[in-house]
């Protein structure tokens, strides 16, 4: 997505006389029917869909979980008292839902000497509040250490199968396209979890100047093809001969002159639908500056479609919730990490540091941190921070080396720096941090917007910054795409939202049943509604039902209602919503053994 040279005079002319009150993009627009209009470049480039992100891509809310077993905190060390609670749930059988149960562990205090490890599916740890007066866990162990470990014993494997790899033979995979061609004789199918394999080449690295960082300093580390194969996680939707549909965009060009690519079929060994939420947790600390306590507050590892939910993380030296690379889906939902206790350098206070790929990090907050919001090597898009804020920030927001793509930091509030750049040289030879970053309705301080060489490009959009630039730590370089500084995109307030909403709505299929094995299935009607919905369900309930309303961001707009019934003479409940505003949501419907969830449009 190369700008022309008349492009970037043309931006130069509106940073210089100061224009900010433009209140649109020309880049992304609010169709009269609702959805999304994207104007692409003369190469097919478009700003990517970000919303395939989060617990179970955005499309089923993280709804609660029920309680199997309670714990009590006791006098003393409680390691063996909650991990002796986590592997009874783990011995559990798994429902068909994908849930063991919740733990519940009730207020009180749990001194924990050393980290507890969740490495089965369908667990999820609940505390009863986190503000000091419910669930407050305290590692104890003097030394640098995760307490709460989500790992999973495999993570994920190529399949060998020679039809299941194939050459992507377009002659150009523009950013934010879904659709791939692949070499002919697959058996791919719809549904399959597969990698889209980017694999750069020499040119690509000159391009970027990253074979030359030992002409800065002979200590650091210059970038080599081989290391930056990257491989990022879809899911096959459609297939019509060759040309297959992915479930989310690609972030990163592949262009034969930079970088071949090919679809790969993989294996999924990894645990999945865990959790941790409603709780405080802490580590105890010598000094300010002391370095061995505990280092992660939660860790997530070989697993995907989890979350880290409504917890508040006091004195860690590094993170409240790391994302590895190998998990996926994660979201991190209203999580807070104060007051770190570290001395302030290199590899400390990664407030909420995702290295995992298609994970969404949302209404947290940070305070006293370096890295808040970040994003780690080689980091696979898209990922997504919304709606979160930093204060005492003692560094930059951004991805922090070696080409991370495809991240959206939308709605973010600081009171420092907000960058994407050429680090070169730094750490160990960092380099280009990333491409494909997009800052939508962002505030900072300062902020450093780098265009890398080639088409991969960087947006600032809507932002309130009083001093955005091309002028980085280590370089300056061409200023990526400025669009509407100063004035926040009054017609797209979330473009993470916007984006959600919209895919979300053309999932939908207002005709069907939703069907499964255990012969129940339902529909919604009609769909869309503007204010009386009937929900008709293909054979009786045993027992009274609830109904929950949430949100696309996860937040319930409809309490559970107890006392409904599906009758042999009743198969048909009506009720009301038109107190609520227009968007997608999500109704669940429930008793002891059956969970349906369905999309519906409210107009």
């Amino acid at each position: 997505m190369k700008k022309s040279r008349i492009f970037f005079l043309l931006i130069l002319i509106v940073l210089l006389q100061g224009i900010t009150n433009a209140q649109t993009s020309s880049l992304v627009s609010m169709g009269t029917n609702g959805n999304l209009i994207y104007t692409p470049d003369s190469r097919g480039n478009v700003i990517p869909d970000f919303s395939g992100v989060g617990f179970m891509n955005g499309e089923i809310p993280i709804f609660p979980i029920g309680v199997v077993l309670t714990v009590n905190p006791v006098a003393g060390d409680n390691l063996a008292n909650v991990q002796n609670a986590i592997n009874q749930v783990a011995a559990m059988p798994i429902d068909a839902s994908g849930y063991r149960g919740a733990i519940l562990f009730t207020a009180g205090t749990y001194n924990i000497s050393n980290t507890i490890t969740i490495s089965a599916s369908g667990i999820v740890l609940r505390g009863e509040g986190f503000n000091g007066t419910g669930t407050n866990f305290i590692a104890t162990k003097t030394a640098q250490h995760t307490l709460f470990n989500f790992v999973g014993t495999s993570g994920t494997s190529y399949n060998s199968t020679n039809s299941t790899r194939k050459a992507i033979t377009d002659p150009y995979v523009a950013i934010g396209k879904k659709q791939i061609t692949v070499a002919s004789g697959h058996t791919f199918a719809v549904g399959d979890k597969v990698f889209v394999h980017r694999i750069p080449n020499d040119a690509w690295i000159n391009l970027l100047g990253m074979n030359l960082l030992t002409n800065i300093d002979p200590l650091a580390v210059n970038w080599t093809a081989s290391g930056y194969d990257m491989d990022s996680e879809r899911k096959i939707e459609y297939i019509n001969g060759n040309v297959i549909t992915l479930d989310a965009p690609i972030m990163d060009i592949i262009d034969p002159v930079y970088s071949t690519g090919e679809l790969v079929k993989f294996t999924d060994n990894r645990i999945s639908k865990c959790g941790i939420e409603n709780m405080r947790i802490s580590s105890i600390y010598a000094s300010a500056t002391d370095e061995n306590h505990g280092w992660e507050a939660v860790a997530f590892d070989k697993i995907y479609n989890a979350w880290a939910k409504n917890i508040e993380v006091y004195y860690f030296g590094y993170s409240a919730v790391h994302i590895n690379s190998d998990a996926s889906f994660i979201t991190v939902d209203a999580c807070k990490m104060y007051d770190a206790k570290s001395t302030i350098d290199g590899g400390r206070r990664y407030s909420f540091n995702v290295d995992g790929q298609r994970c969404l990090v949302q209404n947290c907050s940070t305070r006293n941190g370096r890295h808040d919001y970040v994003d780690g090597s080689r980091t696979c898009g898209p990922n997504v921070f919304y709606n979160s804020s930093s204060t005492l920030q003692n560094n930059d927001i951004g991805p922090h080396h070696r080409w991370a793509t495809g991240i959206l930091f939308d709605n973010l509030v600081g009171d420092g720096r907000m960058d994407v750049q050429n680090r070169l040289d730094m750490g160990s030879g960092h380099g280009w941090s990333g491409g494909q970053i997009m800052f939508w309705n962002c505030n900072a301080n300062r902020m450093v917007i780098q265009d890398p060489p080639g088409d991969e490009i960087n947006w600032a959009i809507g932002c309130i910054c009083p001093d955005v630039t091309g002028v980085g730590d280590a370089t300056t370089e061409p200023l990526g795409v400025i669009q509407s500084l100063g004035t926040h995109i009054i017609a797209i307030p979330s473009l993470y939202l916007a984006q959600l909403n919209d895919r979300l709505a053309r999932l939908l299929d207002n005709n069907q049943f939703q069907n499964s094995n255990d012969g129940f299935s339902m529909k919604l009607s009609p769909n869309p509604v503007s204010s009386q919905v009937s929900i008709l369900a293909n054979q009786p309930f045993d027992k009274n039902c609830s109904i929950t309303i949430v949100n696309s961001n996860g937040q319930i707009v409809i309490k559970q209602i107890d006392t409904i019934n599906f009758t042999k003479d009743n198969l048909e409940i009506s009720f009301d919503v038109s107190n609520l505003s227009s968007g997608i949501y999500f109704a669940e419907i429930s008793n002891n053994s059956i969970i349906r969830t369905i999309k519906f449009i409210k107009k």
